[in-house]
């Protein structure tokens, strides 16, 4: 069913209330939330770039071991993205819950394409059953994650909400993932055609059951909150002089912040003073 231009309050007893506030919430979660949270989620993301892609570099602080050359920066970053070089050889227990994380997570985006696409492509239709062990095996690196910032104690002192709210927001999408599929079964139909309303600009008030509602709602809240948590981790990564830096020691590092500055008359300390100090001081030392 299309979604009326206007929704007129309807007048009668209790039970036309609450029809009346579910056609609303309704029509807030499945049409105006969606476009809310995707416009959050990207402008967020642009912004953070922006603000990473401003912020000045003075010095060379690239970690070491280092490549020195541009391709080498960008192999290392393809590395970091990947593969989690740095925290297998700080963790290995902890680089193994998040690789699997990672790795679930990444199939059940991709088989989630098949709602977004019509005619769904072979490659995507080929990982389906990947993607749907992936959606169950899913909540056991995240209880992982969040058992050890409980457990451990010097983890538990350096976590904040927000580490504990990202890992509860991706567990109970996952956990409520799983019981659509094996017991509150929806129509892949009417989930599809809602879908590519949204994709089409034609959305779709759908009649959904409660937990698919629920299930929505926490992927709309996910796509608010990524551009502004730690879950951002993976594009500042890319752009962090730490590891985006080469490690030419040899040549000059020139500081973007060191351009020529007007001496101000209105300083209380001229260069005059500061030249006699430096004068006096190398007297003191050859004294």
């Amino acid at each position: 069913m299309k979604i009326p231009p206007c929704l007129p309050f309807v007048k009668g007893g209790w039970g036309d209330l609450k029809v009346t506030f579910y056609v609303m919430s309704m029509t807030f979660l499945f049409f105006y939330l969606p476009y809310f949270s995707l416009g959050i989620f990207f402008l967020g993301i642009l912004y953070r770039f922006w603000r990473w892609a401003k912020t000045p570099v003075p010095l060379r602080i690239v970690v070491p071991p280092a490549p020195g050359s541009r391709l080498g920066v960008v192999r290392r970053l393809v590395g970091d993205v990947l593969l989690f070089p740095n925290l297998f050889r700080g963790d290995k227990l902890l680089w193994a819950g998040g690789f699997l994380l990672h790795i679930f997570l990444w199939l059940v985006i991709l088989r989630h394409l098949r709602y977004f696409l019509y005619p769904v492509p072979g490659w995507v239709a080929a990982i389906q059953t990947l993607g749907l062990y992936a959606g169950y095996l899913i909540p056991l690196p995240l209880a992982f994650l969040l058992a050890r910032r409980l457990v451990i104690d010097r983890v538990l002192y350096i976590s904040i909400l927000g580490d504990y709210f990202a890992l509860v927001l991706l567990l109970a999408i996952a956990v409520s993932g799983v019981l659509l599929k094996v017991f509150f079964r929806t129509y892949i139909v009417d989930v599809k055609a809602l879908v590519l309303g949204l994709v089409h600009f034609q959305p779709l008030m759908a009649d959904a059951h409660w937990l698919f509602s629920l299930h929505f709602l926490l992927v709309m809240a996910l796509l608010i909150y990524f551009p502004f948590g730690k879950l951002m981790h993976s594009g500042g990564l890319l752009l962090s002089p730490t590891r985006n830096q080469r490690a030419n020691f040899e040549r000059r590092f020139v500081n973007p912040w060191d351009f020529p500055v007007s001496y101000n008359a209105l300083n209380l300390s001229s260069p005059e003073k500061y030249a006699q100090a430096l004068v006096a001081s190398r007297k003191g030392e050859k004294e």
